[in-house]
């Protein structure tokens, strides 16, 4: 049998006038539906419209459409990331009404859920039914909420990058900003009161029932992301290996915007390697960098390759992941992070990745 997959591969970074210490520990990037694990009871769509993400940075934005329920019908998450009671998450944002962005909101429909270590939406973002207007509240495991604080002008008519600041304590602080500007502030018990004391997944959807809710450059760390974005640097061409089968595997295959599980590039051989130029051609500006990060959709057969690594082209060498294991079904591999040049052990600078012969790609696996 044979390894298929489709890869992203995906770049974040910090504007150097920034307030943001380059040394924030990355939990999760992503943006777009091979990053993210969309709920099986509801629905995910992939939207290219111009008005919903920052076509310089991203190319794509991940939606899911409001409903009321507890939790939604509709929603997406980030898989499971190191656990730490204090987080920030960054987004872009925008409901989409119609190809614009909306500003009502629902009453108890929830825009983002943050989960407990225990796996319990802990503290939820959801409409009150007054536009732009969302509270904050807390849940315990058994559905019952605190209302925290409400945030009016949460959001714009517009395209709006969302930050939100969690101290998840008895004297503990939430905070959401409206394109790096507060808009609401709480401080005091965040907690359920269930007895978790960390946080470790996000779940996204919509404010307004029936209207998806359109996410882009999400960012999960551990310090202040108001100056941080996040850059698409998806494949582009073939790089100094490539041992797959397929047709147009780099320009093509793993550039694709969504999965087309119809379409893959693979190999009935251990140890094979696919390599491939990225897009690195950056908006101006300057820039620190935090991380690279690698996602893949990955699927074995009965017989042959078993696991792959991520491949990490750089300095005239390759550098690989851990062996990663998938199953029989096209799954996603998410979150592969590289805070510094495996070559040097330095911190990543954007010239590294404009550099003739940087490539990435992925190797079969015994």
């Amino acid at each position: 049998m044979k390894l298929r997959w489709l890869i992203l591969v995906v770049i974040w970074l910090e504007a150097l006038a920034g307030s943001t210490t380059v040394q924030a520990t990355l939990l999760f990037s992503g943006g777009e539906d091979i990053d993210f694990i969309c709920n099986s009871g509801g629905g995910c769509g992939v939207s290219t419209s111009g008005n919903f993400f920052r076509s310089a940075w991203a190319r794509e934005a991940y939606e899911a459409g409001g409903t009321t329920s507890d939790p939604p019908v509709n929603r997406f998450a980030t898989p499971v990331f190191s656990a730490s009671s204090t987080l920030w998450i960054h987004a872009q944002y925008c409901s989409d009404y119609y190809g614009s962005c909306g500003i009502n909101t629902s009453a108890n429909t929830q825009l983002l859920r943050v989960l407990d270590s225990g796996g319990n939406p802990a503290v939820i973002i959801s409409g009150t039914g007054s536009s732009q207007q969302l509270v904050i509240s807390s849940r315990t495991a058994a559905g019952a909420f605190t209302p925290l604080v409400t945030c009016s002008s949460a959001f714009n008519p517009s395209l709006t990058q969302l930050d939100l600041y969690i101290n998840y304590g008895t004297s503990g602080e939430v905070t959401l900003y409206n394109n790096s500007v507060q808009v609401c502030d709480f401080k005091g018990d965040v907690t359920n009161g269930d007895g978790a004391t960390t946080l470790d997944q996000i779940e996204f959807a919509s404010s307004w029932n029936g209207i998806g809710g359109a996410w882009s450059e999400v960012i999960i760390a551990t310090t202040d992301t108001r100056s941080m974005a996040r850059f698409t640097a998806n494949t582009s061409g073939d790089g100094n290996t490539v041992g797959f089968s397929g047709t147009n595997i780099c320009s093509s295959i793993w550039n694709a915007i969504g999965a087309n599980d119809a379409n893959y590039g693979y190999s009935g051989s251990n140890n094979v390697v696919h390599e491939c130029t990225i897009k690195s051609s950056v908006p101006p500006g300057s820039y620190s960098v935090i991380g690279l990060v690698m996602s893949a959709r990955v699927l074995v057969g009965a017989s042959g390759p078993q696991h792959f690594d991520f491949v990490t082209r750089t300095n005239g060498a390759d550098y690989t992941s851990t062996d990663l294991a998938p199953i029989t079904n096209f799954t996603n591999f998410t979150n592969y992070i590289q805070t510094v040049n495996p070559a040097t052990s330095n911190p990543w600078s954007v010239t590294d990745f404009q550099a003739s012969g940087f490539n990435l790609g992925e190797e079969t696996k015994p």
